[in-house]
């Protein structure tokens, strides 16, 4: 990208080229035109000895002075047209913005000042960024509602089934009512680790645990779901200990179990760990079939879900992997998903080591 020359060489540069031009039109302009009249115009010789001013000379001051203001005038005119035209575009953006046109973007006709090319472009860059955040919040907001609707409808329904006596207090609907509830104190909180990922909010109880254990027991905590889904799970295992959040990275390897059960169709899957020089890491293996390729930008982003996914399980949100790699950013790492030939999905959490203090 031509990003121009500096603003300042540039106002140099039309300030000597002012000066410079003044100084010919006087020094130049003076010599020619004495010597014109000294020597081509009757009796030029004795004027040009006179000691008094006479109407040539006075003539000539303003034909000298017209053509130095001419000449400044032009130089003025072009550099304030080139300062002053992005200027004013950037400026006529920002009230558009401000009146909630997102689409509104500045122009630059010039592309040798190099500062006002580079405010235009920040701007517009700037603009770009606010527009499709707002496009995001936008969609959001309707993923947001949309999951939030069906347990709350469910739980409108039934709590208005008691007390118009519909439905007959029994533990049976107490136990809907209270997953329906479970399942919306579920949601909650992924929104709440999704929207604090790297802020504040959102911490992590970091302890010295051994990583073998915390797989086993995420796996032994499914192993009732893989039982029910005919679902074989290889673990390769051995001692290792690291410093993490055993409850988050047990969440994550929740999401990947649950995810394996819903859509891979081989019924197997190899979890497995290590450490290198410099991080810790978990990797669960399944069969397939992998996520597409086009989808694998989107697949950690929020209510993103592949066609696929919608057609395999119509009621997921999309929310699993985007908590997922909330979690491991947190960590200070991150979440891969890589897709062999054979078609088996990879999927590698990653955080630093962290020295013992």
């Amino acid at each position: 990208m031509n990003r121009g020359h500096p603003l300042s060489r540039q106002v140099l540069a039309f300030m000597i080229s002012l000066t410079l031009t003044v100084i010919a039109v006087s020094v130049i302009g003076s010599y020619l035109f004495y010597t014109f009249i000294i020597y081509y115009l009757p009796g030029g010789a004795i004027a040009g000895n006179e000691d008094q001013m006479t109407y040539l000379d006075w003539l000539w001051i303003l034909i000298a002075s017209l053509i130095s203001l001419s000449v400044s005038l032009f130089f003025t005119v072009k550099l304030s047209a080139r300062i002053l035209t992005p200027l004013s575009s950037v400026a006529t953006s920002l009230r558009r913005i401000a009146q909630g046109d997102l689409g509104a973007r500045a122009f630059c006709a010039s592309t040798h000042l190099g500062e006002l090319n580079n405010l235009v472009n920040d701007f517009n860059d700037m603009a770009e960024k606010l527009q499709t955040m707002d496009a995001q919040r936008r969609s959001w907001n309707a993923a947001i509602a949309h999951e939030l609707r069906t347990p709350v409808t469910i739980l409108r329904g039934r709590l208005q089934g008691l007390v118009d006596g519909v439905f007959e207090p029994n533990p049976t609907l107490f136990n809907s009512l209270l997953k329906q509830t479970e399942g919306l104190t579920s949601l909650i909180e992924d929104l709440r680790v999704v929207s604090s990922s790297g802020g504040a909010e959102f911490t992590l109880t970091l302890v010295d645990v051994d990583l073998q254990e915390i797989i086993q027991s995420a796996v032994d905590s499914f192993a009732l779901e893989f039982k029910r889904s005919h679902f074989s799970v290889v673990t390769e295992l051995h001692p290792q200990q690291c410093q993490c959040d055993p409850l988050r990275i047990i969440q994550c390897l929740t999401v990947l179990f649950d995810n394996a059960i819903k859509y891979a169709t081989s019924k197997s899957m190899v979890v497995s760990h290590g450490a290198d020089e410099h991080e810790n890491f978990i990797v669960v293996e399944d069969r397939g079939p992998g996520i597409q390729e086009a989808f694998h930008k989107f697949m950690f982003h929020p209510f993103q879900r592949g066609a696929s996914a919608r057609d395999t399980n119509p009621g997921g949100c999309g929310l699993g992997l985007s908590v997922l790699k909330a979690i491991m950013l947190a960590h200070q790492g991150d979440v891969t998903y890589t897709l062999t030939d054979k078609g088996h999905s990879i999927f590698k959490l990653s955080w630093p080591l962290r020295k013992k203090q």
